[in-house]
């Protein structure tokens, strides 16, 4: 039964109360993981790269040109186990000749300030062996480094959160992140970028998707459109209102094609550069109006 003085429900005996409506759209803050709030894998690429002498970017441009069926967006999609056969499937995807003369012939031109026909035609005959990349310690490097909270955006995240617990709804915080489902036995495996200094990491969000968890990775939209109808409901159910649409989130991200597709849906965007999230906290602090900024860092 329905009691329409107090807004709730009565069902068998127990009386449901209804969350008050809002009186508007809530700001979702929608935040990558990797390179934003924790610090960037792809340092350990181009540590890597440089300790072993490789042109810088030719990891990344290898697992980027290997989509959407390399065994780096198998393992994010959870399509795949993480077993020795992904990491020799990595491994072989890194070691492509076609892919790396291709890219080795970008290299050039962009190294030398020559045509990119010109450094071709040399890079067809003259180039490099395929560099003999160490695919399983690289990774687990990766994954390392993305254990550590980023020193501007933790504390600014945890300032938002306050924020948003004393909003009713007006802030909701959440994450879509690539992630990927460590072995049953490894010591990563305790929680999803669980380290030893942000292991509440996700407790900072009303919701975290990940994408090795729903088969979905960015930049492909079905999981964006999947993260806005989660988020919708969650407002919705806690809430009540309007939900959200797309129009109402700011998605924080280091991958360019990530925020590009969030634009194309009708998103906002903030791009943090590698190992700048603080320039990314000041223009959160314009958007927000709050104070994000820890001069003392993260005391963690």
């Amino acid at each position: 039964m329905w009691t329409k003085d107090n807004k709730s429900y009565i069902l068998f005996g127990t009386t449901l109360q209804m969350p008050p409506p809002s009186t508007g759209r809530p700001r979702v803050l929608l935040f990558d993981i990797g390179g934003v709030c924790v610090v960037s894998p792809f340092q350990a690429i181009l540590d890597y790269e440089k300790s072993k002498g490789i042109p810088p970017g030719w990891v990344n441009y290898s697992i980027a040109a290997s989509s959407p069926n390399g065994a780096w967006q198998k393992i994010e999609r959870g399509d795949i186990l993480m077993n020795a056969a992904f990491f020799q499937e990595f491994k072989s995807d890194l070691s492509d000749e076609k892919r790396w003369r291709i890219y080795y012939a970008k290299h050039l031109a962009a190294t030398r300030k020559e045509k990119l026909s010109d450094a071709a035609e040399e890079a067809a005959f003259q180039v490099p062996p395929v560099p003999d990349i160490d695919a399983e310690w690289l990774y687990w490097e990766m994954m390392r480094i993305a254990r550590e909270p980023d020193p501007y955006m933790y504390p600014a995240l945890k300032k938002m959160r306050k924020a948003a617990d004393q909003s009713n709804g007006k802030l909701i915080l959440a994450a879509l992140s690539n992630t990927s489902i460590f072995p049953r036995d490894h010591p990563y495996n305790e929680n999803i970028y669980a380290g030893s200094r942000n292991k509440h990491l996700k407790d900072i969000f009303d919701v975290f998707i990940s994408s090795a968890h729903v088969g979905m990775r960015k930049p492909d939209e079905p999981i964006y459109r999947y993260t806005i109808t989660r988020i919708h409901e969650f407002v919705k159910t806690k809430y009540g209102g309007l939900g959200v649409k797309a129009e109402d989130f700011t998605f924080v991200d280091d991958i360019g094609a990530n925020l590009r597709t969030a634009r194309r849906l009708g998103m906002s965007t903030i791009k943090v550069q590698l190992g700048r999230a603080d320039k990314a906290v000041e223009e959160l602090e314009k958007l927000t109006g709050l104070s994000l900024k820890d001069d003392a860092k993260a005391r963690l």
